[in-house]
């Protein structure tokens, strides 16, 4: 448990999955303001900048959590006084969903509702993490139960044979 635990963790590494949402914090206070925000966003585009709290590799048509983050992150933000979060991130969202088809993920709107609870960006990704141990952890009792190896119905579908050095197809050696 603590292995599969533990590996589970380490691919949260780095911004393009578990943190996402602390770029887009980051994002969304360079942005600062809703009437920036399609500019930054066209700016962005124009410069093939990684943006991140929108696009999904899974989630094409829409993250069915985004709906829900975002009702949070308003309701939260007018009680608190931070109304602003919302306005920046749905510029967003509708400019990239105009401009390149992506619709927002949860990280966009997950972003601020961490940061209105008080909790520093660098906690985001840890955040992230313990809200899918209980889901780990399942894996890990099913595959006990089981003792199976799980076998992807995917099928290549890259390149064919390439040389490689020291092979004999391409003639080196």
């Amino acid at each position: 448990m603590y292995a599969a635990c533990v590996s589970a963790c380490g691919t949260l590494k780095g911004p393009l999955h578990g943190g996402a949402n602390e770029e887009s914090i980051y994002m969304l206070n360079e942005i600062g303001t809703a009437d920036r925000a399609e500019a930054w966003m066209m700016d962005a585009l124009a410069k093939k900048k990684k943006i991140m709290g929108l696009g999904h590799r899974v989630y094409k048509s829409g993250d069915s959590r985004v709906p829900i983050m975002r009702e949070i992150a308003r309701d939260y933000g007018k009680r608190i006084g931070k109304p602003e979060w919302v306005p920046i991130c749905e510029t967003l969202e509708k400019t990239m969903e105009r401009e390149k088809g992506l619709c927002a993920n949860v990280d966009l709107y997950a972003a601020p509702v961490f940061t209105m609870f008080g909790f520093p960006s660098e906690l985001n990704t840890p955040i992230f993490a313990v809200s899918r141990v209980a889901g780990w952890g399942a894996h890990v009792i099913e595959q006990h139960d089981n003792n199976r190896l799980i076998r992807p119905r995917s099928l290549y579908v890259g390149p064919a044979e390439r040389p490689y050095p020291g092979s004999s197809s391409n003639g080196s050696k």
